[in-house]
């Protein structure tokens, strides 16, 4: 039973085999690095429109 549970997959062979595993990777990272470069892009627009608003609160009228 265990020799079972440890056999791989064909299609798993094929796909490391074939190099297409090292294309789904380097997607996932590209996905995962626009993400978080876009995350931080809001963060920093985010924070100049608290500082302005802060700016604005703090003036006299």
């Amino acid at each position: 039973m265990m020799h079972t549970l440890l056999q791989t997959n064909p299609l798993e062979g094929w796909f490391f085999g074939s190099g297409k595993a090292y294309v789904v990777v380097g997607v996932a990272g590209l996905i995962l690095v626009g993400m978080a470069w876009w995350l931080f892009r809001a963060e920093t627009r985010l924070r100049g429109m608290e500082k302005m608003l802060n700016s604005k609160k703090n003036t006299p009228s």
